[in-house]
């Protein structure tokens, strides 16, 4: 509002800001620190994190000094606050590599910000450390009540997902926990070969253990679940430990489900399933690609001679600094995408001179056009998955499936698996946030061929207007999908009426921050939570000086600030690390 000052004759307008009740103060700054969380956190967590020593975490470290620069927080200026500047003005923050996990900062979010700073910045809220402390016998016991509640028939195939350890962990927001039960659900459907979209249904009111019906994910007649299990670092069993009540609720659910272990954890299982070789081995892809295309109903072969298929080339692409051609055939389950990439070196890997490839589509010596054809060194496959989101496939020059593209082919600038390399599954999840991504053809009206070949060209080169309208077709018939399967855990409060292309990719952001980020650090706290322990001098208590020098964390006994890495944590040798302290504290790992 404005007021009005007479002072010596002159009239002056003033602008007053209402004032902000002390309630309002707290639920402002539990707002300001979900957002930077979100944004911040990941790379700004002090000493040792990949953005330096502030941690953004604090309100002392946000307000403190930076020598000749100003405080990244000025109270009551947010124009001269260097992370509202960076983050809300000149948009350069989040850095691009973390804004495919996390999307950028809404005018929401900006708002936010602006509104908490103007109000003094009033210490961070963070709703995590209201959350009650669940324990190990608390998890069971929603484990066991949700079985005995199931048809008797149905409980073999209950499985059940949880977040429990992160849940308690209070350095953990509760917008990264929102992430991650999205994460979960798309992760599940995107392992799916059955037509509907299937939700995890949690069993206990704070939300931290789901579970799922098997046969609806068709996990059931190959035995996928106890082939997820081989990979597992946490496998531990509670029927032999010392507390007779953990030992009667996990012998319960064990009869119950007829499982010796029935429950993940989420965060581990979007991880590691989205990658191979467990995302081979669930979706079922051949090793071949016409393998593939014959379970879809896909002839390229055919469809290239019948000009039944729809072609686009562009000169670089998000991931190529080569040109790239992607085609588009019709699926007996929606739609089927086949990109063609090429090494720097390759001689016919030209689409302008070469554009009616690929040579090794017939046997040598039948290709119609064989002189106008390509020679292609890789590829990405785009396929409709029955529920109508998207599974992929990478393959070499020859169609053979392969984990990784090759550097010299294709690469990652945003490093989402961890490292430059193009990661099936979850590489290609992290890019297509909308299914198909828009593009524009350059090869229909500039290809160096004549005649017959320039009819063909013309008839498989799609004009761009009806490009665009077949891939908004696609994009469309994914998003529905997508948002029948993260909808119910990303629209919700202030992003209810939001699009769910413009919130953030849930996979990814799991996968960028599980074992690169500085929340791959684990601390004696964080080890604690992961056992089901309020606290690190609790552990310390229970398990003893001799077994942290035993496994080489004895620093973690002297040195506040000393961590393992999640990697170190979960690596095999016989039992993981994981399972060597729970083995301590009463349960019987699992061996692999």
């Amino acid at each position: 509002m404005k007021v009005f000052l007479i002072f010596s004759g002159l009239l002056t307008s003033v602008t007053l800001v209402s004032p902000i009740h002390a309630d309002e103060k707290t639920d402002l700054a539990a707002q300001a620190y979900e957002v930077i969380a979100k944004h911040c956190l990941r790379c700004h967590k002090g000493p040792g994190s990949e953005g330096g020593i502030a941690n953004f975490g604090s309100i002392a470290d946000l307000q403190a000094p930076r020598g000749k620069k100003a405080a990244l927080i000025v109270a009551g200026k947010p124009e001269e606050s260097r992370l509202y500047q960076r983050l809300a003005i000149d948009g350069d923050m989040p850095p691009e590599e973390a804004l495919r996990a996390t999307g950028k900062p809404t005018e929401e979010e900006k708002a936010i910000l602006k509104k908490w700073i103007e109000a003094s910045a009033p210490p961070f809220t963070n709703s995590a450390k209201q959350r009650n402390f669940i324990t190990l016998a608390d998890e069971l016991t929603a484990i066991r009540e949700a079985l005995q509640k199931a048809d008797r028939e149905d409980r073999p195939y209950l499985r059940f997902f949880t977040l429990t350890h992160l849940y308690n962990d209070k350095t953990i927001p509760d917008a990264k926990l929102k992430l991650i039960r999205a994460a979960l659900s798309k992760a599940l459907n995107s392992l799916s070969l059955k037509p509907t979209i299937v939700l995890p249904v949690a069993v206990n009111s704070a939300e931290t253990v789901y579970a799922v019906d098997i046969r609806r994910l068709d996990w059931d007649t190959r035995h996928l679940w106890n082939r997820i299990l081989e990979y597992y670092p946490y496998g531990l069993l509670y029927t032999k430990y010392p507390d007779p009540t953990i030992r009667r609720l996990a012998e319960d659910v064990e009869d119950l489900s007829k499982a010796q272990i029935p429950v993940l954890r989420a965060d581990w299982f979007v991880a590691t399933a989205l990658r191979p070789p467990l995302y081979h081995l669930l979706l079922d892809i051949p090793e071949n690609a016409l393998r593939l295309e014959q379970r879809v109903g896909v002839n390229v072969a055919a469809n290239f001679e019948s000009d039944k298929l729809t072609r686009a080339g562009f000169s670089r692409s998000g991931v190529s600094a080569q040109n790239r051609l992607v085609e588009r055939h019709d699926s007996n389950q929606g739609v089927y995408w086949k990109s063609y990439d090429f090494k720097p070196e390759t001689g016919r890997g030209r689409l302008i001179r070469f554009p009616l490839g690929p040579l090794n589509l017939y046997p040598k010596g039948r290709h119609p056009f064989e002189n106008q054809a390509f020679s292609h060194d890789g590829g990405e496959i785009i396929f409709s998955l029955p529920n109508k989101l998207h599974a992929y496939m990478l393959v070499d020059g020859k169609n053979k499936r392969i984990d990784e593209g090759p550097i010299s082919v294709v690469g990652d600038s945003k490093k989402t698996a961890g490292t430059s390399a193009i990661v099936n599954g979850i590489s290609c999840m992290a890019c297509h946030t909308k299914g198909m991504i828009e593009l524009k053809d350059y090869v229909r009206d500039n290809a160096a061929v004549f005649g017959r070949a320039d009819e063909k060209v013309r008839k498989l080169y799609l004009e761009p207007k009806k490009m665009d309208e077949l891939i908004k077709q696609d994009q469309e018939q994914y998003l529905s999908s997508l948002e029948k399967a993260v909808g119910p855990f990303l629209k919700i409060g202030p992003d209810a009426n939001k699009s769910i292309s413009d919130l953030s990719e849930p996979c990814s952001y799991v996968i960028m921050t599980y074992r690169s980020s500085s929340d791959a650090y684990l601390t004696l706290d964080r080890i604690a939570s992961e056992l089901y322990l309020k606290n690190g001098e609790e552990l310390k208590a229970k398990v003893g000086a001799r077994k942290f020098k035993e496994l080489g964390l004895a620093s973690m006994l002297t040195q506040p600030d000393a961590v393992i890495t999640r990697l170190e944590w979960e690596a095999v040798d016989g039992y993981s690390l994981m399972q060597e302290m729970g083995k301590e504290l009463g349960g019987l790992p699992i061996g692999k």
